[in-house]
């Protein structure tokens, strides 16, 4: 990757290198010898003028005064011809006469000036041509051709254009070291941002990743390593929820066994004992299906195939048939309820669910009190939702664990029995619908629960 990253910005940056050097030494050349061509045309300008200024009809044969006006319109350092209109040369400075004649540009027998770019067929030496035209009655007669060696202009280009391209390359070879210093700095980062997330997938969660990276990289790490702990949390609550959940099951099992073994000898027992034994094997018994509910309901929610059966009832009854249905296991604890009704309320709801919940809540409620303690079962309501209040006097949830109280397998006290479910499938209910739970504690004082549920 480190290679892509500096093959990258080479070739950026030769390519720019490229660009820039192309547009200057067009940019230059045109420079010089747009200048050389303004000079010349500017001085043929004033010398072809000043011979338009000529009103002595004798100027019309201009053949016989072709060495007066050599003489008198040259130029320093260039070569002036005489030609006529067809590019025959008429006379030059420096007194050579070119058999040839010269293709003259179109534009110059129009009356209009140019230049030109031309090659010396003796020398191959490339010089520039600027032609003037001679006007008399608003037609060319003639052409005044100055003639300019560029060899100076194009040693200086060419010196100009080595120091840049002198200069590119230095920019080329310190940029190739600055691109290596940033591909090192984003390649090392990334492989270990890598090797972290190899170790994710290798089940190794306890590597955490260095969050000292600037910007993006850093908040990538950040970010995997809340993901790490994450998932070690799960895992750790996975792990708490197997071995509560095996404890909780081979409890009544345990007591079931012993007991079937007990009826089946049958030695002594009395009638009450064994009226005794069928109790404990039907308590039991429930305790066991209620475990396997949760479970149940767990799988369903967490597959979405939970299926809501809604209907107008009144949860006013159903709060006073928790309260019936509980009641023993209250009396059991010595813990007194009150019930707090504030009249007939209906809700629209799936009946069954919504008991489940409120018995899931209570049981947690008695669980965590001591004995002599006061639990608040209360329903208040307005015309758009009902709010079940459930308050005890219990040991109450420490405050750093109280946000994580609704997650799946959590348990906030680990020595209590129980399979971290209820509540997190209490939840799930509330929210199927429409509602929420709101949840306050305080450590060593108690907790109070609001079931919040929309009526419509």
């Amino acid at each position: 990757m480190k290679r892509r990253v500096v093959l990258s910005f080479m070739v950026v940056i030769l390519l720019m290198l490229v660009l820039v050097e192309t547009v200057l030494y067009f940019g230059v050349k045109e420079h010089y010898y747009v200048s050389m061509a303004n000079t010349l045309q500017r001085h043929a300008e004033t010398s072809a003028s000043f011979f338009n200024k000529y009103e002595d009809q004798q100027l019309r044969n201009y053949k016989g005064h072709s060495d007066e006006i050599i003489h008198s319109f040259q130029y320093p350092g260039t070569r002036l011809e005489l030609l006529d209109r067809e590019g025959k040369v008429l006379f030059s400075s420096t007194g050579f006469m070119v058999p040839d004649d010269y293709p003259l540009p179109k534009r110059v027998l129009t009356g209009e000036e140019t230049y030109d770019v031309e090659s010396m067929e003796t020398t191959d030496e490339s010089v520039l041509a600027s032609y003037s035209p001679l006007m008399y009655n608003g037609q060319t007669i003639a052409v005044l051709k100055y003639t300019t060696s560029l060899e100076e202009a194009n040693r200086t280009i060419r010196t100009i254009m080595l120091w840049s391209v002198a200069i590119g390359s230095t920019l080329s070879i310190f940029v190739f070291f600055v691109s290596l210093w940033i591909a090192n700095s984003l390649v090392t980062p990334i492989r270990e941002i890598t090797k972290g997330a190899s170790n994710l997938t290798e089940s190794y969660f306890q590597h955490r990743l260095n969050e000292a990276y600037p910007h993006e990289l850093g908040r990538l790490s950040k970010t995997l390593n809340y993901m790490a702990e994450e998932i070690e949390t799960s895992n750790r609550m996975k792990n708490e929820f197997i071995s509560s959940i095996s404890h909780e099951l081979r409890t009544p099992l345990t007591g079931i066994k012993g007991w079937v073994d007990t009826l089946k000898g049958n030695k002594g027992l009395t009638d009450e004992e064994q009226e005794q034994g069928m109790e404990m094997l039907s308590s039991e018994t429930d305790r066991l299906i209620h475990l396997v509910e949760e479970l149940l309901d767990f799988s369903r929610f967490q597959s979405n195939r939970i299926i809501l059966h809604k209907e107008y009832f009144c949860l006013s009854h159903l709060i006073q048939e928790v309260y019936v249905q509980l009641e023993p296991y209250l009396l059991e604890k010595q813990i007194t309820c009150t019930l707090v009704n504030s009249g007939a309320v209906d809700l629209f709801g799936d009946r069954a669910r919504i008991k489940q919940v409120l018995l899931n809540l209570m049981d947690n409620a008695i669980k965590y009190s001591q004995s002599q303690t006061i639990i608040e079962l209360s329903l208040e309501y307005t015309s758009e939702e009902a709010r079940v209040r459930i308050k005890d006097e219990g040991i109450g949830i420490q405050q750093e664990k109280l946000p994580h109280v609704k997650e799946t397998f959590y348990q906030s006290d680990t020595r209590q029995a129980g399979s971290g479910l209820g509540l997190a499938v209490s939840d799930k209910i509330v929210k199927l619908h429409g509602g929420h739970l709101e949840i306050q504690s305080e450590w060593g004082k108690g907790t109070e629960v609001i079931v919040v549920l929309p009526r419509g």
